[in-house]
């Protein structure tokens, strides 16, 4: 009779173990396509982030180089406006000269106040440019990978698991989600 109640409750266990494994490898395997579909999407993310990473670099290089390229065509055009100042100043001084000696003259006048204002609008585009060239800090999104903990050879074994294979998400890859920290220097590029 004891016998009997023991064979009937361990044969009561291993049934409920069952269903409660059935039921454990029906939520895994729920879970595991959501786990794998976010995992899919943060490495989808990572890539993006990357990319875009890239995109604002080259953005940024190429936007130094064009303000560089910028500020050498304000050299010259200072440069050309000094060069035409003294070509008029050259030729008021060479009318002037002819006035007693040539037979008509016309008057002529240099308009100095034009040339400050070109120069100083020059200037102040310059000083405009200078302004919003400064230092930042920029983040980059990194993965790195995290070592997975060791699944126990006891949970290998149940047979339910052999069967279903149900891997505790080994086969998915963990990362880390690492924000670093990049300085850059719009002045030194």
């Amino acid at each position: 009779m004891r016998l009997r109640k023991i064979c009937a409750r361990t044969q009561q266990y291993i049934s409920e173990t069952t269903s409660n494994m059935l039921t454990t490898a029906k939520v895994y395997k729920a879970h595991r396509k959501i786990i794998v579909q976010t995992h899919v999407s943060e490495l989808r993310y990572v890539d993006v982030a990357e990319a875009l990473h890239r995109n604002l670099t080259l953005l940024r290089k190429r936007s130094g180089e064009l303000s560089q390229k910028l500020k050498e065509l304000q050299h010259l055009i200072l440069e050309q406006i000094k060069e035409m100042h003294r070509t008029e100043v050259d030729i008021d001084i060479k009318i002037r000269a002819c006035q007693g000696s040539c037979k008509s003259t016309s008057v002529y006048s240099i308009d100095h106040q034009y040339y400050k204002s070109m120069r100083d609008s020059l200037a102040e585009l310059g000083q405009t440019a200078e302004k919003k060239r400064t230092v930042f800090k920029d983040t980059k999104l990194q993965l790195h990978p995290v070592p997975a903990p060791p699944v126990s050879l006891s949970y290998r074994m149940i047979p339910i698991v052999r069967k279903e294979l149900l891997t505790k998400f080994e086969d998915i890859e963990q990362n880390q989600v690492v924000l670093e920290d990049i300085w850059e220097d719009l002045l030194n590029e």
